[in-house]
């Protein structure tokens, strides 16, 4: 019981520290990008500091083209990997862990 609570312990601060930042905002580029996003389309926000975004899914591809289409805004939430990145700083392209639309 011991072995297993150090290792509980030693576990849960590595899993603290992963967050994922919110580049949510309007959607304003749509291309198809197959090459960069794993055959999905990419997206640019009004809050991504005009770096691409790939979609997680083919179902992310449509939640992106429905925003565009209504006029609706995204959250988009990326892996901060470990407080290196933001909203500011991404990479050219970068997936998406997982995008939501503002109704």
């Amino acid at each position: 019981m011991k072995k297993l609570l150090t290792a509980c312990l030693l576990v849960v601060p590595c899993c603290v520290n992963a967050t994922d930042i919110n580049c949510k905002g309007a959607v304003t580029w749509v291309m198809d990008s197959p090459s960069n996003c794993t055959g999905n389309t990419a997206f640019k926000t009004s809050g991504s500091n005009g770096k691409w975004i790939c979609p997680p899914s083919e179902k992310g591809n449509a939640i992106v083209l429905a925003a565009l289409a209504a006029g609706k805004t995204l959250e988009v939430y990326i892996d901060d990997q470990n407080g290196t990145i933001s909203c500011a700083t991404l990479p050219w392209f970068v997936s998406a862990k997982y995008i939501i639309i503002n109704p």
